[in-house]
């Protein structure tokens, strides 16, 4: 069932961006249950799958090196030929810009260096790319927080306290509260607790069991009493806590009932396809058929192309890593 909901997720973040939404941006309260996900299935991955050993962080990071940035580089690729080809967008690729996008991680803090450039295919070859920088940085901490107690308790605390600050305007809304992994990576952590708490209670500590409800009722409290204010609307605040009362009760209900659905695994697999390509998808029906990307068979076609897009790379590329990729859970069977 956690593949349907990814592949949810990912319509919804391609529907905003098309400038198609409900009153709201709900790409950006998909992102918030997406950052939860990938904390969830992280643990799964450091305390039910990979071997312990002195290499598991090693065989961890490897892991998810190729499970992200094969089929993110073919998208890149696809992208940085089309607009070579047809000039869309009037694209500037200097060398540092295409450096940014294959590295990801700088994606993240545009706003440090060019605040202008979020949406301009001039810089982004893949826009959400910037989302992806922050989880690939949850990669590098989440094991930290998963096998020590005390620093989960520290870098949560932390990383809450960014987000209440920027959630109050003492630091920017939009880019702490939301976009820059100091202010979210609480989210990966509530991800983390949900899934020791609803998987395997026995195991989880105070802090996993509490933390999930702890987020839950400071987005209770907090919006009405920021509309009380006259401030939800800044930034995308109301949008992040729509994530939590969300996608925290939502990855619970489903952690707790394991329902089995036929096409789950497939779409979970062409959900990251769909929401790193869509915006490739979008330029290229534009650019070919001067596509009106808002309306009803615009948004289907866009969709379609870019669900096409993900299964070639899917199955071209994930599917011949994925062997590869199941024996770095072993210890002995890891050669770094």
């Amino acid at each position: 069932m956690f593949g349907y909901l990814r592949f949810l997720l990912a319509t919804l973040v391609m529907l905003s961006h098309l400038k198609i939404t409900c009153g709201i941006n709900q790409g950006v309260t998909a992102v918030v249950s997406f950052y939860m996900l990938a904390g969830f299935v992280v643990t799964h991955l450091l305390t039910r799958i990979f071997q312990p050993g002195p290499t598991i962080i090693k065989r961890f990071l490897l892991e998810r090196f190729l499970r992200i940035f094969p089929l993110y580089l073919y998208v890149l690729a696809l992208t940085l030929i089309f607009l070579i080809l047809t000039g869309f967008g009037q694209p500037y690729l200097s060398l540092t810009r295409l450096l940014g996008n294959l590295l990801v991680i700088p994606l993240n803090y545009y706003m440090f260096w060019d605040n202008s450039i979020l949406q301009d295919p001039k810089f982004w070859l893949v826009p959400p790319a910037w989302s992806l920088a922050a989880e690939l940085q949850a990669y590098i901490f989440l094991p930290l927080v998963i096998f020590s107690k005390r620093l989960k308790m520290l870098l949560a605390g932390a990383s809450f306290l960014v987000f209440m600050l920027a959630v109050t305007a003492a630091l920017e809304p939009d880019y702490f509260g939301y976009r820059l992994f100091p202010g979210v990576f609480f989210i990966f952590i509530i991800g983390s607790c949900l899934y020791k708490s609803t998987r395997f209670p026995d195991q989880a500590d105070t802090f996993d069991r509490i933390f999930p409800p702890l987020c839950y009722l400071v987005a209770v409290f907090c919006l009405p009493l920021m509309g009380f204010l006259g401030s939800i609307k800044r930034g995308l605040v109301l949008e992040v806590f729509l994530g939590l009362l969300l996608g925290i009760p939502i990855i619970h209900y489903l952690s707790r009932n394991s329902l089995r659905l036929p096409l789950d695994r497939l779409l979970g697999d062409l959900s990251y396809g769909v929401f790193i390509s869509h915006f490739l998808s979008m330029w290229i029906l534009i650019y070919l058929f001067h596509l009106q990307a808002s309306s009803f068979w615009g948004a289907a076609a866009i969709f379609l192309f870019a669900v096409v897009i993900s299964f070639i790379g899917t199955f071209i590329l994930e599917r011949s890593l994925f062997k590869y990729r199941s024996t770095l859970s072993v210890e002995k069977k890891f050669k770094g």
